[in-house]
């Protein structure tokens, strides 16, 4: 479909085409008389300037035939210039180049059909081979040039769609990190807390003959894990809060902005929290005195540990767990977690989707490091390493 733009070049093309025609006919045609012959150039000329209207859809069809007319014709000559212009505009180079040829030669073939009165016909071939040879040159450089600026404007423009698709991709794959980042901290951050308060809550429901003391032990430690997931709940939506009203993180992700996370001296804490739930847990942690490993190792390190203790809490509470985390710069740090498996797989304490070792999995493999765990000999064994740079 054409545009406003294409009907008034295409307009100005057949007046250009007709205009040169014109001219070249009445100081040709004068030197041999207009009649019979000069009323079937200029209807030529006339149906080749209609013919510019197909040169869009077929550039070589409509450049040959004008080119072929105005060899024989005079009228013609300014519409084979406008055909040739077009085709230089939309097709290869050699292409363009043959017809190109053509019209020179045809040029010539013209002034030797109606020659000047006032030159030689050696003059008259000569200049007329000249004249051809530079408009033609002038029109195909013309309509490469056209071509070019054309090819470059749709290169930027696809660099531009391109760009604009890599941003919007980017984006989209930020969105999906931070989405994945916000599951993990909240799982890690609530999944703990949660299972503590559960198994404090069950023992104080299963056991009403249960002693002021622990009574009052067990709702110290419900007090003291409620506290504790407040806390640290309110950092993390302190921090969507903060990437709300700005609209966007600066300089990063929701991780650059995130709260302080946990690092490896804060181990010793954790089991002790766990032991205090009632956990039996065997710890055996040979780190340097003060271990100073990378912030996504420590915190993935603690992460592992945290659901480890966790799972184990709540599928086979009051079974003894064996926790062994050693590790030095240059060496990594290896985490192993077993546990006896329940003879009976018990009822999970609280409910779980399954996504909290998946989300290990993806903390240990953006820290650079390996998680596996599964059944062996008759213990459920957690194993991870996260490296640790020395220096």
């Amino acid at each position: 479909m054409r545009t406003p733009r294409d009907l008034l070049v295409d307009s100005a093309g057949v007046i250009l085409a007709a205009v040169i025609g014109l001219v070249a006919g009445w100081s040709r045609l004068a030197a041999v008389g207009y009649g019979p012959r000069g009323a079937l150039d200029f209807a030529a000329g006339a149906l080749c300037c209609l013919a510019l209207v197909w040169r869009r859809r077929w550039p070589v069809g409509v450049a040959v035939v004008t080119t072929l007319v105005s060899a024989v014709t005079v009228t013609p000559a300014g519409a084979a210039l406008v055909a040739t212009f077009s085709l230089a505009v939309h097709r290869p180079l050699p292409v363009v180049t043959r017809v190109a040829m053509a019209g020179v030669a045809g040029g010539v073939v013209s002034a030797l059909l109606y020659p000047s009165p006032y030159l030689s016909a050696e003059a008259n071939g000569a200049i007329s081979l000249v004249f051809s040879a530079m408009a033609t040159a002038l029109v195909v450089g013309w309509g490469r040039l056209v071509r070019a600026r054309r090819e470059v404007l749709a290169a930027l423009s696809e660099r531009v769609r391109r760009a604009e698709f890599d941003k919007e991709a980017r984006i989209a794959a930020a969105r999906r990190a931070e989405r994945d980042w916000l599951a993990r901290e909240m799982h890690d951050v609530l999944a703990h807390r949660m299972s503590l308060l559960s198994v404090h809550a069950g023992a104080l429901e299963f056991r009403p003959d249960a002693s002021p003391e622990e009574i009052a032990r067990g709702a110290g430690v419900i007090r003291a894990a409620t506290h504790q997931m407040l806390t640290d709940l309110r950092a993390v939506v302190g921090v969507l809060r903060e990437n709300a009203e700005d609209g966007a993180v600066r300089g990063g992700t929701l991780e650059d902005v995130a709260p302080p996370q946990p690092v490896l001296a804060d181990l010793p804490q954790l089991v002790a929290e766990a032991r205090e739930a009632g956990d039996r847990v065997a710890a055996a942690v040979d780190l340097p005195g003060d271990p100073q490993a990378p912030s996504m190792t420590s915190a993935a390190v603690y992460r592992i540990v945290q659901e480890a203790l966790t799972n184990a809490r709540k599928h086979a509470p009051g079974e003894p767990v064996s926790l062994d985390v050693t590790g030095a710069p240059g060496d990594g740090v290896l985490v192993t977690v077993s546990q006896p498996l329940a003879p009976q797989p018990a009822p999970p304490i609280t409910p779980g989707g399954g996504l909290g070792l998946v989300g290990l999995a993806e903390r240990a493999t953006l820290a650079g490091g390996t998680l596996d765990h599964g059944a062996v000999d008759g213990r459920y064994r957690l194993t991870a390493w996260l490296p640790w740079e020395s220096g």
